[in-house]
């Protein structure tokens, strides 16, 4: 895979064109950028020679972006998908839901686009699997449970649904959860700082947009699957909802700060997103997985790695960086097993992911110290300050786990 990337920006102004030229020109060591002046002539170039990444204008005459972007990803599968815009209106935003990874507000900052453009492709190139980052890069979606999907189509359409009913529901489901998240905070919605509560990104939403989505847009339908007890998705979702239970209860007894719990609890929902990803879209090859996990008592990530050649702690982060995710959720999810691989000994999102995790990976009433629980990272907790409290959260979730 080539270090340096080939982005083709789209407009039909060329005053647009030149002036992501200018702003963009130090960029040129990095970056190798074609400028396409409207949806045919980008069509052209896409024909003649491979791109990485498409940054396309919405409002174009003839072939609009969102068109244009659907083209893209059904032809071109493994390019990354960005939009430029300033149209707000709702109507846009539900005709606009699958094919865009992310929305870059007009007039285009570069920075923050240089920043976003590096941060994917940083990630990307991490894969030893080059076929799966392109059934990654193509998804609009996850699966989501289809009997949380019939709990949340019933509440919609009672009289008497709230934002706190309706934030409820989606929070019990991975796919719905990260899809709401990525609808409220692309920069159409022009909010100052990312949402990672899901209560709150229902409520910047408002219920009738969610309704529009999931009655109308029907962003989940099509993606719904059921799920039998003890196959991998079933043990997957309860594992991830445990996480994020736990995650809520160690930071609300830490008296951590909003944003970051906030940033933690997602994180512990989404910590294991990448297996999702794999289960729906290599399911034979996960079976393989399991299998070899249970066969040799390996872990799933380093049977993911010898049966695909990707573990799901790549993936994962992959997926919410082409998502628009904060940093702090996409580190949780990367470094979740291996944490003393981050440079900083600051506590953060992954702290608590790392910590809920080994916890619920195990029966705590079993472990007389906390030393002795598989994989949790003495020395980096010891370095970030938090060691002294394992024992006591382990005493309140053990407590909570016999009162459950």
């Amino acid at each position: 895979m080539n270090d340096k990337m080939n982005i083709l920006f789209v407009d039909d102004e060329p005053r647009i064109l030149q002036g992501l030229r200018r702003t963009l020109y130090s960029m040129r060591n990095q970056w190798e950028m074609s400028f396409a002046l409207g949806a045919q002539e980008a069509i052209d170039l896409l024909h003649k020679q491979e791109f990485d990444v498409i940054v396309s204008d919405i409002r174009m005459p003839g072939m609009d972006g969102v068109k244009l972007l659907n083209l893209v990803k059904d032809e071109f599968p493994g390019m990354i998908r960005f939009a430029l815009s300033g149209q707000t209106s709702k109507e846009s935003i539900l005709k606009s839901i699958g094919p865009i990874h992310q929305y870059i507000s007009k007039p285009c900052n570069a920075e923050e686009l240089a920043s976003k453009i590096n941060h994917i492709h940083s990630i990307r190139m991490m894969f030893e699997n080059p076929e799966l980052y392109k059934i990654i890069t193509q998804l609009e979606a996850l699966p989501c449970i289809s009997s949380i999907y019939t709990q949340l189509i019933t509440k919609l359409r009672s009289e008497d649904a709230s934002i706190k009913d309706i934030a409820d529901i989606i929070s019990q489901d991975m796919g719905m959860s990260v899809k709401i998240l990525q609808i409220v905070n692309s920069a159409l919605y022009g909010l100052r700082q990312n949402v990672s509560n899901i209560s709150e990104a229902v409520k910047y939403l408002g219920i009738e947009t969610v309704s529009s989505l999931v009655l109308f847009v029907k962003i989940f339908a099509q993606f719904c699957v059921n799920i039998d007890e003890n196959t991998p998705i079933d043990e997957l979702w309860k594992h991830s909802l445990k996480v994020s239970k736990y995650v809520r209860t160690i930071v609300t007894d830490d008296e951590v700060e909003k944003n970051l719990a906030d940033d933690a609890v997602i994180a512990g929902m989404l910590h294991d997103i990448g297996k999702l990803v794999l289960i729906a879209k290599l399911p034979e090859k996960y079976e393989k997985v399991a299998a070899l996990s249970h066969k040799k008592n390996i872990t799933s990530l380093d049977a993911e790695l010898q049966i695909i050649g990707t573990g799901h702690n790549i993936v994962g982060p992959y997926l919410l960086g082409l998502w628009g995710f904060d940093n702090s959720i996409i580190e949780a999810l990367r470094f979740h097993h291996e944490p003393t691989l981050v440079e900083s000994d600051n506590i953060k999102a992954l702290t608590y992911v790392h910590v809920a995790d080994c916890f619920a990976n195990v029966n705590l009433n079993e472990y007389d110290a906390v030393e002795k629980i598989p994989f949790l990272n003495i020395d980096y907790l010891q370095n970030t300050g938090i060691f002294h409290k394992l024992n006591h959260w382990k005493n309140i979730l053990s407590a909570e786990t016999c009162l459950a």
